[in-house]
């Protein structure tokens, strides 16, 4: 190419950043179902952790992203804030993997071989995982064209005079190109800021001196994200946006001041390389990659063995504070996790797992309101008030998972998604039966003044406790579900129909028998035992979808 044409410089990015979230995309359907197991099984060791933050951004590809997740786990009590703090460290360093690919100019030479055959994989295979490992392989492809296709593009411009001046400009002025290169990487939120940096090294329009800052800057530029994600939230969350600024900034600011040393340093790791690899010495490419993956193990190799002492430091910086009493209001429903369907799904849960408890409690307290001594009243103000919470979490849950696009999940994930919105509708309906249904029975019992005889009480009371049981077991199933608690609630289930068939024989005893209670309040008694009996069908239908959720 002659001329400079921006169409081909456009048309590389475009393929460029396509390629990079297809890559994640995949990845993150191929892995992304370890994400939640590795989660569960996160401990207070640094290195754990650590090594956690570097295998989620493999997978997310974008330590922003990362950021912005751990913040909100953090803010919500999954994560500790040590650990938030160990998995960021390592999440910088699982951005490398990229980079390291992107320096192989070989890779690039054969982008259009490596689509091809991501593109057929795609398109001939039958089963999910290997059109996954597909659409990983596409993504790639497309990503080292689009490289190849700015490294073309940029070509001209080593003869081009405005461009040779901005490039002097960028080599004499290390300060300004850091913060130009901080700023692109905020707003893209990944490796592709050192990956256009790459790609000019292979057209030779950039130098080795103006590249570091660039590097330096694009790590500075992932604090962005977290600082956006901590603005909203509490002192938990801003430690861990705040740590993370620190941090990278510290890193920057000793590598900017020390450029020389730092350069010498890089320089020295390409020749050993090099003498490694028989005399196969590299490029400028090579040694931005270099610079970035450097940079971060030193970030790494600094901070983690006074984690401790920095974490303390950032907690009297950030004393905790009690939270304001908020309008009532999802906890976990955060927006950086919907770009991970197993993260979003996790997040899900616990969501789920607030409105079970709600629905628990109410229907433990369900029959207050037709109790002897009690205020209706109050009773039945008090149940729609957590019904009114239960319809807010199960309506935001419900929007929540409607914003994770369907092509982008795995059959599994699809099942799960399913299953999560038929647990939440499932709960949202029992709370309407006790705040409505029950509701209603309870303001005609109250009006009319009359009361259930010992024997009709006693029966409510416990049929009541049998379907409790029940509940409590599917709570159960929904942290963790297992076969054999749901063949439990199978059983109960199965015995339910037996019991209220005796009680409603039992009532109408009382009436043959002429108690005065028993006809006062026999409809609403035998419509009670009917509402009952449809909480526990709708309770083990809840264990029934919490199956899909393994």
């Amino acid at each position: 190419m002659t001329h400079f044409e921006w169409s081909v410089l456009i048309g590389g990015l475009a393929f460029f950043f396509y390629g990079l979230k297809s890559v994640r995309k995949g990845l993150e359907r191929v892995a992304g179902d370890r994400l939640k197991a590795i989660l569960s099984k996160m401990t207070g060791n640094r290195f754990t952790a650590f090594s956690f933050g570097a295998f989620i951004t493999v997978i997310l590809q974008s330590s922003g992203a990362t950021s912005a997740i751990v913040v909100s786990f953090t803010q919500s009590g999954l994560l500790t804030f040590f650990q938030a703090t160990a998995i960021l460290l390592g999440a910088d360093i699982g951005t490398t993997l990229v980079v390291i690919l992107l320096s192989i100019r070989y890779m690039a030479d054969l982008s259009l071989v490596i689509v091809s055959v991501g593109f057929f994989m795609q398109a001939a295979m039958t089963r999910r995982k290997a059109k996954d490992l597909g659409k990983i392989i596409l993504g790639f492809g497309l990503v080292f064209y689009g490289m190849q296709l700015i490294s073309t593009s940029a070509v001209p411009l080593r003869e081009n005079e405005i461009a040779l001046r901005i490039f002097e400009f960028l080599t004499v002025n290390p300060f300004a190109s850091l913060i130009f290169a901080a700023m692109i990487s905020g707003a893209l939120h990944s490796a592709g800021t050192i990956g256009i940096a790459i790609a000019l090294a292979f057209a030779g329009t950039i130098t080795f001196e103006a590249a570091v800052p660039i590097v330096l800057g694009a790590n500075l530029g992932t604090c962005l994200t977290a600082i956006l994600a901590g603005i909203g939230s509490g002192s938990e969350g801003k430690r861990v946006a705040l740590i993370h600024v620190i941090t990278k900034a510290i890193g920057v600011a000793v590598a900017f001041l020390l450029m020389g040393p730092f350069m010498d340093l890089i320089n020295f790791v390409d020749v050993s390389t090099g003498d490694f690899l028989n005399g196969h010495y590299s490029g400028i490419a090579a040694k931005i990659a270099f610079t970035h993956i450097v940079f971060n193990v030193l970030l790494a190799v600094i901070f983690i063995p006074v984690l401790t002492p920095f974490v303390k430091l950032v907690e009297m910086i950030v004393p905790a504070r009690e939270d304001k009493e908020e309008e009532f209001a999802p906890k976990y429903l955060d927006k950086a996790a919907l770009e991970t369907p197993v993260i979003a799904f996790a997040r899900s849960k616990m969501e789920i797992m607030r409105i079970a408890q709600l629905a628990q409690a109410m229907f433990a307290s369900c029959l207050k309101m037709f109790s002897r001594g009690e205020d209706a009243y109050d009773n039945i103000e008090q149940l729609q008030s957590d019904d009114d919470k239960i319809d807010i979490l199960e309506k935001a849950v419900r929007f929540y998972l409607a914003e994770i696009s369907a092509e982008e999940l795995s059959e599994i994930q699809s099942r799960k998604q399913l299953a999560l919105l038929s647990i939440a509708s499932d709960l949202e309906e029992i709370g309407d039966t006790m705040s409505r249904e029950m509701a209603t029975l309870a303001t005609k019992k109250a009006k009319r003044h009359i009361f259930f005889s010992d024997e009709g009480w006693l029966d409510l009371r416990r049929f009541q406790a049998v379907v409790m049981d029940n509940f409590e077991l599917v709570v159960s199933m929904l942290f963790q579900p297992h076969n054999d608690i749901l063949l439990k609630i199978k059983r109960h289930e199965t015995n339910m129909n037996e019991m209220e068939q005796q009680l409603r024989q039992s009532h109408i005893t009382r009436l043959h028998n002429g108690l005065k209670e028993s006809f006062d309040t026999s409809s609403i008694h035998l419509d009670i035992l009917a509402n009952l009996r449809r909480i526990n069908i709708k309770v083990t239908h809840i264990a029934d979808m919490a199956m899909d959720l393994i």
